[in-house]
């Protein structure tokens, strides 16, 4: 009797690990086309992650490097029509880069990183926004010298006023700048 129950157990254990084996493949057919998307999901996550963040830190970095080219021109006084004409293109230009994507940045951010992140990036561009305010207190000067040609150079007393305002908008937007790419690396 007692080998009957034994051989009983033995066939009841196997069944049972049979039945079991066959219950998660069976689960794992059923969910692996959502196992699947989940897991090409997460890699098209990380390329396009990537992909995103390099544009982004590529456009930054050149609104951040027309910024200081700006800065350092009118510190030093090389404000004439020559050089003017170049850093102001490339300073608009880099500005309109930056900012007619803001919200497509700000929206893959919230997507790919998080809303700490997005409110890193609301701050960056805020510092944006300051030395952008703060340069366009020469904006007379600039359109004399570069588009009228009215003037030989930007005024220098303007431009030290203006530089007061400058410098420390452009330090903000700098650290900022960098605080906020060289997280996501």
């Amino acid at each position: 009797m007692d080998s009957l129950w034994n051989s009983i157990s033995k066939s009841f254990e196997t069944q049972t690990a049979t039945w079991l084996v066959g219950f998660v493949i069976a689960v794992l057919g059923a969910f692996s086309s959502y196992i699947t998307e989940s897991i090409k999901f997460a890699l098209n996550r990380a390329n396009l992650r990537v992909k995103q963040y390099e544009e982004l830190a590529a456009d930054l970095s050149a609104y951040i490097f027309w910024a200081e080219l700006n800065t350092e021109f009118i510190e030093h006084d090389w404000t004439t029509k020559p050089t003017m004409s170049e850093l102001v293109k490339g300073y608009n230009d880099s500005l309109v880069m930056v900012r007619k994507k803001e919200f497509v940045y700000l929206s893959w951010i919230r997507k790919y990183w998080g809303q700490t992140e997005a409110d890193q990036f609301e701050s960056v561009m805020a510092s944006v926004r300051e030395f952008d305010l703060a340069i366009h207190a020469l904006n007379d000067e600039f359109e004399a010298v570069n588009l009228a040609g009215t003037k030989a150079r930007v005024d220098r007393k303007l431009a030290e006023d203006a530089l007061k305002r400058m410098k420390p908008a452009l330090e903000n937007m700098r650290s900022q700048g960098r605080q906020f790419l060289m997280a996501r690396i």
